[in-house]
């Protein structure tokens, strides 16, 4: 008989331990990650690229962005994959980054190749990622403990420039997205920093519940379904963020047990869920408009990547797969208090705003 998740039977009441004590990272293992990563992130920081592979222009590389765990603040204890974001100057706009994208991967793999500082870390395996859109992606060995590192790297057109946190994109800049019209996620790298704060500046609770949410998500779904094509944990930080935002009115004491239970329950009803936010693009263009109107009425389920209203994040995936898992999930000691099932916010009601959209 297998053996049950440790989550499965933490009771519900137990879950801040369980959190603090089984998820969150040590700081001195993200010290390390982090300081190996730095040389990284230098390495990038010192390159140009011109005159190779029909790249006219110079390029030259404006900053290098930790996004995923590392970058927003939810990593979960001994993860070692790090992605990081490459945003290049020189290039004009979306379609023409798009025309060079792979000419840039050819030539960072060959600068990589020849780096000693990351020879040293006994940099390996490095290789094409193909997906949307393709990244480099290398294994290399913490500085002090040669524990092994899985660094992505995704060159990005810096369509938003230098200064980025207190500011927001203009309206133009969303526009000339939509008429680019790449596949959907193919740019959503240049707003990569707006992906990034969204979920970086939120309460620490949350970012609980978040790490809570992402350790069942890879225990009890993805480790169980290796090739079926299941969402990215980027699909479900959303959604959680979006139960927490409509359940507790963005109340920073809550409990956990009735966030993960609400969560599963949004996940059993994945046919619903049409969600997206107003934070970093407004209706007051629009072309803004109509393209989001538009998007609103397409197959569901939806989740707007809130920096990028182009992209669907929970379009194509294997949803039916994760509303069994989180069918289970309810059934176990982690969401009873008790004999009797935890209580779930009331986020199932129809938004009249347009802020949200669930209809169920």
């Amino acid at each position: 008989m297998a053996v049950p998740p440790e989550l499965f039977v933490t009771p519900a009441s137990r879950l801040n331990s369980f959190v603090a004590h089984c998820l969150h990272p040590s700081q001195k293992w993200k010290k390390e990650v982090l300081k190996t990563v730095q040389t990284v992130e230098q390495f990038l920081r010192e390159q140009s690229f011109q005159g190779e592979h029909w790249l006219d222009q110079k390029l030259w590389v404006l900053k290098v962005v930790k996004v995923g765990s590392f970058g927003n603040g939810t990593v979960l204890r001994d993860s070692s994959e790090v992605e990081l974001v490459m945003l290049l100057r020189g290039f004009h706009s979306f379609q023409e980054e798009a025309r060079h994208h792979d000419d840039v991967l050819s030539l960072l793999c060959e600068k990589l190749s020849h780096c000693q500082d990351l020879l040293s870390l006994q940099l390996q395996d490095l290789r094409l990622v193909q997906g949307v859109p393709s990244a480099v992606a290398f294994t290399i060995q913490t500085w002090e403990t040669a524990e092994p590192i899985t660094v992505t790297i995704v060159p990005a057109y810096s369509v938003l420039g230098p200064c980025v946190p207190n500011s927001y994109p203009s309206p133009e800049v969303y526009v000339n997205l939509i008429k680019a019209c790449g596949s959907p996620g193919h740019f959503s790298p240049s707003f990569s920093e707006l992906q990034r704060n969204f979920v970086k500046h939120r309460p620490a609770k949350l970012k609980s519940l978040l790490r809570l949410v992402k350790h069942w998500y890879l225990e009890c779904v993805k480790a169980w379904c290796l090739r079926a094509e299941l969402p990215p944990l980027y699909a479900l930080e959303l959604l959680t963020i979006y139960a927490w935002e409509v359940g507790t009115q963005e109340k920073e004491s809550f409990r956990l047990d009735q966030g993960l239970a609400t969560v599963m329950s949004l996940l059993q009803n994945y046919l619903f869920l049409c969600i997206y936010w107003t934070k970093y693009y407004t209706f007051q263009d629009p072309i803004i408009e109509d393209f989001v109107r538009k998007q609103l009425k397409k197959e569901r389920p939806i989740i707007l990547d809130p920096a990028d209203p182009t992209h669907n994040v929970a379009k194509g995936y294997r949803w039916d797969i994760v509303a069994q898992r989180a069918r289970q999930c309810l059934k176990q000691d982690c969401c009873y208090v008790n004999k009797d099932p935890v209580p779930r916010w009331n986020v199932k009601m129809l938004r009249l705003s347009w802020h949200y959209c669930l209809n169920i």
